[in-house]
């Protein structure tokens, strides 16, 4: 009834507005699928809301290897010996005095400062710490405040086969050092000892190496390396007419776009319709021949 009252004018008008609007939306649609359109990229790492649920996977992760046993001077989950690395991206309004909060973190839970670096217009950041592993959560929920945090992203390496490898090794070299000591304990000549105190030297040299490389995986499982990017948050940018103008281009053809969409896909249903209008049209408009009485 409301269609029968309008006059074909506007009707023609409601279509034309409402076919603009549905190519709006087909064309924004399709342009939001394709990942390089407005800027939108795959970068990867996680923010903003998500973070949250870093630290509490982070805070399950710490609180599991403080509660579990673990080798002389490291840290070990569930028996597995990991190491922990951290990257946050984290946007503060005075970088100098949020990089000396940091540091200043890092001596509260224990741990240091392996590196720094500023930018001299103080525009930006970074800083590496080493916070003992138990100590991860809080080191992580502590820089989380100070600021905004734009990306972060955890990472962990199991090097427990590794570690149980030079373990390995590092007894096999002991012992035999062991029995070379006494052999060399009871040689009777000159030639003898000179041979045993070679290999001796060589088992020891072989000891000392495994003793070091054991030594900095135990420091690298202890300490949890975060890498923290200190940046300023961006200008307010001034009013440019070129991205404006860009800007308005891109809408324009978008929703030109979606109208050609939504234009050709109407093709195919128009076809069959007219394929079974016409004839109707044709049968119904035909008229019945009188029959003449005979």
């Amino acid at each position: 009834m409301i269609l029968r009252s309008l006059s074909p004018r506007r009707l023609v008008g409601i279509f034309i507005v409402l076919f603009v609007l549905a190519g709006a939306v087909v064309g924004y649609s399709t342009q939001s699928q394709n990942p390089l359109a407005f800027g939108a990229g795959g970068s990867g790492v996680v923010s903003g809301p998500a973070f949250p649920e870093v630290i509490q996977a982070a805070t399950m992760f710490a609180t599991t290897v403080a509660s579990t046993t673990a080798p002389a001077g490291s840290t070990s989950f569930g028996g597995r010996m990991i190491e922990l690395e951290a990257d946050l991206t984290i946007q503060v309004d005075d970088v100098k005095a949020a990089s000396d909060k940091a540091a200043q973190l890092a001596l509260l839970l224990n741990g240091y400062v392996a590196s720094s670096s500023y930018d001299d217009s103080n525009s930006g950041a970074s800083i590496v710490l080493q916070i003992p592993s138990v100590n991860f959560s809080a080191a992580m929920r502590s820089l989380s405040r100070l600021g905004v945090v734009k990306a972060q992203s955890i990472s962990s390496n199991d090097v427990t086969e590794d570690y149980v490898n030079l373990q390995a090794q590092l007894d096999s070299y002991t012992t035999e050092n062991s029995a070379l000591l006494r052999i060399l304990n009871s040689t009777k000549t000159v030639q003898d000892a000179l041979n045993t105190e070679n290999a001796i030297q060589n088992t020891q040299a072989q000891i000392n190496g495994l003793e070091d490389q054991l030594r900095v995986m135990q420091q690298l499982v202890s300490f949890a390396t975060i890498n923290t990017q200190l940046i300023k948050p961006p200008e307010n940018p001034s009013l440019d007419f070129g991205d404006a103008f860009n800007s308005a281009l891109l809408a324009l053809y978008t929703v030109t776009k979606g109208m050609l969409i939504l234009g050709a896909s109407l093709i195919p249903p128009a076809m069959v319709g007219g394929i079974i209008y016409v004839p109707y049209r044709l049968f119904a408009h035909k008229k019945p021949q009188s029959v003449e009485a005979k």
